[in-house]
């Protein structure tokens, strides 16, 4: 069996991340009400978010030329080191590297960041970052494991509802919120 894991919201919580982001920024002099909006603003384009275009975009908004955008981005990264998701890491840990996957959607530099920081990318034979469907990742991971059944775990329906079930027969999504964790646990011992 194999399993595909999103990064943000299922092996990382990024919850606690935007608290950081705007706890950092607000100590340079940002209101809160200002990030909050810029952020959900700069979110909405149609572009993978880069976190370092948002966070000097943001500084230039508010005129804030003094302060060095590499510097925030690494404070803000530097105090995301324990954001993993502890408790699914022990899971996956059992699954075994050779059988554990990461497709995230996002900006790549930021991404592969994260998850190099969060310490977990050992756990994975493989990590794709995509700029925004992960349809054809996912496609060609269950293609490459057509005699095993594949486990897709993801916070977000958008991902399972692009998919063309069809062209991914082995293939079996998990929605990961609240219960994401007993659902994976009663797929494990239902295998």
């Amino acid at each position: 069996m194999k399993f595909i894991f999103d990064f943000d919201d299922v092996l990382f919580s990024t919850k606690e991340f935007k608290n950081i982001i705007f706890k950092c920024l607000e100590e340079v002099g940002v209101s809160k009400y200002t990030e909050e909006q810029y952020y959900k603003e700069f979110r909405s384009l149609e572009n993978p978010f880069s976190f370092k275009e948002f966070i000097s975009s943001l500084l230039a908004h508010e005129n804030k030329k003094e302060i060095i955008t590499e510097d925030i981005y690494e404070k803000i990264m530097s105090l995301s080191t324990n954001l993993a998701n502890k408790k699914l890491l022990k899971i996956i840990q059992n699954l075994g590297k050779d059988n554990c996957y990461i497709v995230t959607s996002g900006e790549k530099e930021f991404q592969l960041d994260k998850i190099k920081r969060a310490n977990i990318a050992d756990f994975f034979c493989k990590i794709f970052v995509v700029p925004s469907s992960k349809k054809e990742t996912i496609k060609d991971i269950c293609a490459q494991h057509k005699n095993e059944k594949v486990i897709f775990i993801d916070d977000n329906i958008k991902f399972f509802n692009d998919l063309d079930m069809a062209k991914c027969p082995n293939l079996t999504t998990v929605l990961y919120n609240e219960q994401g964790l007993e659902k994976l646990t009663s797929i494990l011992l239902l295998s």
